[in-house]
């Protein structure tokens, strides 16, 4: 049985949905409007980075600190909060003053909510569903999180090139609002919290990370998604800097690369989030999605043409989300009740951290070379980086 055959999954799976399309509209658009307020690839990737950067960097300890909040409270207040500041970001753009500060900090603070938030919207479905449903509920969860990622961009990219970027914040800013009913009203079961808990906080940050060391496929994950994120996801997160830099198309280019890239992430999402939820069956497809990604992002790097750009984009939109979401689907399904916001936050962190990393730095050589060099050398990098780990650390078996 599907889990979108439950009410509440189904309420709250749509109305989140569209809450996180919101986010990485907000989030495309921030970028596009530094870009044309500074025409520096370095300050674009830095502000669009931004709200990535905290969820890597904080979201392991935010974990801890989750596990034994009431998810139900948690989820609004984050939400309000998030709304407000998408709210900020609209009415400044309509003011017409935002600057290179307001758009930092603005793109900060999102992103430390978006830390905060997503240890509880990693274990919140759990608290959704029946056991029996857990799995499905899973990778739909999975889906929505990571198709967003590349579908948000591409509504983005389209209010921007036929709106203009005022429209572009209020819409994003709107998206939360159906999300909030839902979380207030909607049934919840009850959460089981073990003696674990109770330790200390350290004691408890570490005990994540040592559960996902120990159990060899969560490991097998981290490695693969982070492979995917650093030399493959990051270039996705500075599309209006290719936009400006290589294609020279403005929004069009953006809302066209963006457009095609969100293509392959739903189709992505489609093919893994309404598949048989089997483990093996989705193992078996992470290296070759991943050796496609490095692949496809080194001839990206040749490309100067916008329409070719966008055709192997939408492959590149595929094969990272696929990778995202089979590896978070497998990495769920493996973490007892009592670890599962530690060590997906675990995973979220390397996801997020790498993606950012990866972008700040094909963002700061873009700044002493051409952007294009970048997006060559950084793939062919990951590629024998991921051969060496392979063969020294897993004996070139990951999972066979």
């Amino acid at each position: 049985m599907n889990a979108l055959s439950n009410r509440s999954f189904s309420l709250y799976f749509f109305s989140n949905t569209v809450s996180l399309f919101g986010l990485w509209i907000q989030k495309i658009g921030v970028g596009w409007l530094t870009w044309e307020i500074t025409e520096s690839t370095f300050w674009t990737s830095f502000v669009t980075l931004a709200l990535m950067a905290p969820a890597g960097v904080l979201g392991p300890f935010f974990a801890v600190f989750a596990e034994n909040w009431n998810m139900r409270v948690a989820s609004v207040i984050l939400k309000i909060l998030m709304f407000l500041i998408g709210i900020l970001i609209w009415f400044l753009q309509y003011l017409d003053q935002h600057t290179l500060f307001t758009l930092a900090f603005l793109s900060v603070l999102q992103g430390l909510l978006s830390a905060c938030y997503h240890p509880v919207r990693l274990v919140f479905v759990s608290i959704v569903v029946p056991k029996n449903l857990l799995s499905s509920a899973v990778g739909l969860n999975s889906a929505s999180f990571n198709g967003s990622r590349v579908v948000g961009p591409a509504f983005a990219g389209g209010l921007i090139a036929f709106f203009n970027l005022e429209v572009t914040f209020l819409i994003a800013a709107l998206t939360y609002v159906p999300l909030i009913p839902v979380l207030i009203y909607m049934p919840l079961r009850t959460r089981i919290k073990k003696e674990v808990l109770q330790g200390n906080f350290f004691h408890r940050f570490l005990e994540g990370g040592k559960f996902a060391i120990r159990t060899p496929i969560i490991l097998k994950g981290l490695f693969v998604v982070f492979v995917s994120a650093f030399f493959v996801r990051g270039m996705l997160e500075i599309q209006p800097t290719i936009a400006g830099e290589i294609l020279k198309q403005g929004s069009f280019g953006l809302s066209l690369i963006t457009t095609t890239a969100g293509i392959g992430a739903l189709l992505a999402s489609i093919w893994i989030g309404f598949r048989n939820s089997n483990k093996s069956k989705i193992e078996t497809k992470l290296v070759s999605m991943l050796m496609l990604g490095l692949i496809i992002s080194c001839i990206i790097g040749f490309i100067s043409e916008v329409y070719t750009m966008a055709i192997f984009f939408t492959v590149v939109g595929f094969t990272t989300t696929a990778v995202g979401i089979g590896t978070q689907t497998i990495i769920q399904l493996k973490v007892e009740e009592v670890y599962r916001a530690r060590v997906l936050t675990w995973w979220s962190s390397i996801s997020f951290g790498s993606l950012t990393v990866g972008g700040i730095i094909l963002g700061f050589v873009g700044e002493f070379t051409p952007l294009s060099n970048a997006l060559i050398i950084m793939p062919i990098i990951g590629y024998f980086i991921f051969k060496l780990i392979l063969y020294f650390k897993f004996k070139n078996n990951l999972f066979n």
